[in-house]
């Protein structure tokens, strides 16, 4: 009998506050509702945006039309990246259209995508390391002597991602065997 004695009083006092306060009260819930549709709107939006996207960048990656070109295959992927930014399939198209350039030989115009995409918003993303790895391999590609410190850089930016060990590896194999530091394997202490 208390508790509802108790919930009664509490109504009774704040009762004159709600009357006193009613117009600033209706406003608030007003706002939070518009505030609350307002994100409801932008997050069906966006979701909207994704599966667009996604849409777009499967429906080049099997649209296998005889006679395309490499280049023509990578300007489809660049176009659905450009028009689809800030989406996970934009960003996919994006590296998708670097790596079919490096597919076809076209290694100067790949590593010109592959830093586009770490230029862009997407330098911290998931697909940055991948991007960084691509560089590399362009870099590689064309015999230039700094392929090995841009597999480092992939190394030490990215550590633990599949990008790096993968970069690990490549850094290895291009490392001259005399500039490799030898493996020294521990001694264990001698028992005297």
């Amino acid at each position: 009998m208390q508790t509802q004695d108790a919930s009664s009083e509490l109504l009774f006092k704040l009762w004159p506050w709600v009357e006193a306060n009613k117009k600033g009260l209706i406003i608030g819930v007003i706002a939070a509702a518009l505030a609350v549709a307002g994100y409801s709107y932008v997050a069906a939006q966006r979701g909207e945006n994704e599966v667009a996207a996604g849409e777009a960048l499967t429906k080049v990656m099997f649209n296998a039309t005889p006679g395309v070109t490499a280049p023509q295959i990578a300007e489809a992927f660049a176009t659905v990246a450009a028009q689809h930014p800030g989406t996970a399939a934009g960003e996919r198209a994006q590296l998708q259209a670097a790596a079919t350039l490096f597919s076809a030989g076209q290694y100067v115009e790949a590593q010109a995508k592959f830093q586009k995409f770490l230029d862009g918003d997407n330098s911290g993303g998931a697909l940055a390391a991948t991007a960084q790895l691509g560089v590399a391999t362009c870099l590689e590609a064309q015999d230039k002597p700094e392929a090995g410190a841009a597999y480092q850089k992939v190394v030490g930016n990215y550590p633990g991602t599949v990008s790096a060990e993968l970069a690990r590896q490549a850094a290895t194999r291009l490392t001259p065997k005399s500039a490799m530091a030898p493996v020294v394997a521990p001694v264990a202490p001698s028992k005297s």
